[in-house]
């Protein structure tokens, strides 16, 4: 796996206010995402409601109180939605479906301006993307500079990263690898992210894949923002993914 990235500024993305597009190298062969990825913005916070009246999704089987419960049935859409010719995100099946129809791209699609501390997030990913070097992940302490942030991902193939994107810097990968935790070409994942103090630990369907801790104390993201995202290597239409079930609770 590649330890810096490749990033270049490709044009302004239309599906949202002042976002960049970009086109780099991906993890699936040797390269990590970009650090300036499309965003598409979401509304309010979604909170615990379910805006078409459906019980919510179960809360997690540590049995906290969530503190962001979302199982994308409603159509009052808090997260950022859009499409333009080179990526959808949409609501679709009672899920937010991220379609990539470029090569090397990266979007991100975010519930609100919401910032959480010391959390832990979890979300089933349905994968029926033709591209095996597509990539899918969540990032969590997203700064006011958006490209500012940790995140983590898992490739069908069975890589996987936990990475810090840095504000016109190169991305410093915390830990990368291969793990047969990560079933290889499977129809679906459920991701988890602890994120919290500078540690952010990796899941994959409950069991612990890798954790890794940020060192430079004096540069942590302690609170911010999170993102669900989704990323293409070589194949062009080659990546659709759907997220279902998206819960955060509060580290003990």
């Amino acid at each position: 796996m590649k330890t810096r990235l490749l990033h270049s500024i490709m044009a302004m993305s239309a599906l949202t206010i002042a976002v960049l597009a970009c086109s780099v190298a991906t993890p699936g062969g040797s390269d990590a995402p970009p650090n300036i990825p499309t965003a598409i913005s979401g509304g309010s916070d979604p909170g615990n409601t379910n805006n078409n009246g459906d019980a919510p999704p179960a809360p997690p089987s540590n049995g906290d109180r969530p503190l962001v419960q979302d199982d994308f049935r409603g159509r009052d859409s808090n997260w950022g939605v859009g499409t333009d010719a080179d990526s959808s995100v949409e609501y679709v099946d009672d899920a937010l479906k991220f379609e990539l129809y470029t090569t090397n791209y990266f979007v991100w699609s975010t519930p609100g301006d919401t910032e959480y501390k010391n959390v832990h997030i979890e979300v089933t990913v349905a994968n029926s993307s033709a591209d095996k070097n597509a990539a899918f992940g969540i990032m969590c302490n997203q700064q006011f500079m958006d490209d500012e942030f940790y995140y983590v991902y898992i490739t069908p193939n069975g890589d996987y990263g936990i990475v810090k994107s840095m504000f016109v810097e190169d991305d410093i990968d915390l830990a990368t690898g291969a793990s047969d935790l990560i079933p290889q070409n499977a129809s679906s994942y459920t991701l988890g992210m602890d994120c919290g103090n500078g540690t952010v630990t990796l899941y994959v369907n409950g069991q612990t894949v890798d954790t890794a801790t940020d060192t430079a104390a004096d540069a942590l993201y302690s609170s911010g923002g999170v993102a669900l995202f989704a990323w293409s290597d070589e194949v062009a239409n080659g990546v659709t993914i759907s997220f279902d079930d998206f819960v955060i609770t509060e580290l003990k």
